[in-house]
């Protein structure tokens, strides 16, 4: 009868990914991953769905699986009626074939009889191919690339390095003004010191922790907002950053996931979700800072921990009557840790 874990092992093999590989992309440990493969892990399925559906979730998406697939598959394996959705029978027969193979070559063998091998499995094949390679040609061919791949580097750091003296250039430029304008009163108006500032303002936002696309979500510039009195955006972002320790993991609940996922987050890197209306995760507490358009969100604990379901809970009518959430992000993070060394996007 055809089990889950045995048709996921079947679709990591034919795709050549090792459970090492899994093991580092998803942070999911190895005998978590073995009790996948040997459906030992789907015996708890029925009393503990939340966690197993989200580590064979994160293990299908490894090896690439359609998400509606697996679900579909794991919905079937929860009413003990999985018969084979991932894979067809003709595959999973040549799979159990060419095990049978491999186990019959070998006790031939063992045995002293010759076994007929393939051009492409044939040692003494591949050694006929390599040496029938132009290995002069292929070394002139890698140090071709070695030097393109250098030149491009040094190409890279001048761009860097001409772009980072020119803005230093206009940043003293700018400054020259403002003190020349300080020192004319004709010149200083209204308008030119607002203009100066929201210049100022973007110029260093492009070096602080919040990128241009988590700018645009928030709202972009302050002034334009209150003169237009526009509300939060439909879609809200908050940025769950592990200052203080790796989160190992934090299990988040929001509306447009609407499931409990834990996650795994590396301590000086943070992942930014996406929500409507509700924002939720509990685990690893005393680790976490919460950034929402670049502010951090203050005493969340105290505000906002729901102590019968253990979580932290926030909804959108936190951030609604209150303009400074529609505010640029501020300069500095004002937090007694370094800023994020990377923002993942869920």
């Amino acid at each position: 009868m055809p089990s889950l874990g045995n048709d996921l092992a079947i679709i990591r093999k034919s795709r050549e990914i090792t459970l090492e590989e899994i093991h580092k992309s998803t942070k999911i440990p190895k005998t978590v991953l073995a009790s996948i493969e040997d459906n030992s892990i789907f015996e708890g399925i029925t009393s503990n769905p939340t966690y197993i559906r989200s580590y064979v979730r994160s293990y299908a998406k490894a090896i690439s699986v359609d998400e509606r697939d697996i679900v579909y598959a794991l919905d079937k394996v929860e009413k003990d009626s999985y018969s084979g959705s991932l894979i067809d029978d003709d595959r999973r027969e040549k799979f159990k074939d060419k095990k049978i193979s491999d186990s019959e070559d070998k006790e031939k063998a063992e045995e002293g009889e010759q076994t007929p091998i393939s051009i492409s499995e044939n040692p003494l094949a591949k050694r006929r191919e390599v040496d029938s390679v132009d290995w002069a040609d292929m070394g002139h061919q890698f140090k071709s690339t070695r030097t393109t791949s250098s030149k491009w580097r040094i190409s890279l750091t001048v761009f860097i390095l001409l772009a980072i003296g020119a803005f230093l250039i206009y940043w003293f430029y700018v400054r020259t003004l403002d003190n020349n304008a300080a020192n004319t009163p004709q010149q200083e108006t209204p308008n030119q010191t607002t203009t100066t500032g929201d210049s100022l303002q973007l110029g260093v936002r492009s070096l602080t922790v919040e990128d241009s696309a988590q700018r645009t979500r928030g709202g972009g510039g302050s002034s334009r907002f209150r003169e237009a009195g526009e509300s939060l955006p439909d879609t809200l972002s908050i940025v769950l950053y592990a200052a203080y320790g790796t989160l190992e993991p934090v299990r988040v609940y929001t509306d447009i996931l609407d499931e409990l996922n834990p996650y795994w987050i590396e301590n000086g890197e943070a992942i930014r979700f996406d929500f409507v209306n509700d924002f939720q995760f509990r685990d690893g507490l005393d680790n976490i800072i919460l950034l929402m358009n670049g502010h951090v969100i203050p005493d969340f604990r105290e505000r906002f921990y729901n102590p019968e379901t253990g979580r932290i809970e926030i909804t959108r009518s936190f951030f609604q009557d209150d303009p400074k959430w529609l505010q640029p992000p501020p300069d500095t993070l004002n937090i007694d840790a370094p800023p994020p060394l990377l923002i993942h996007q869920l």
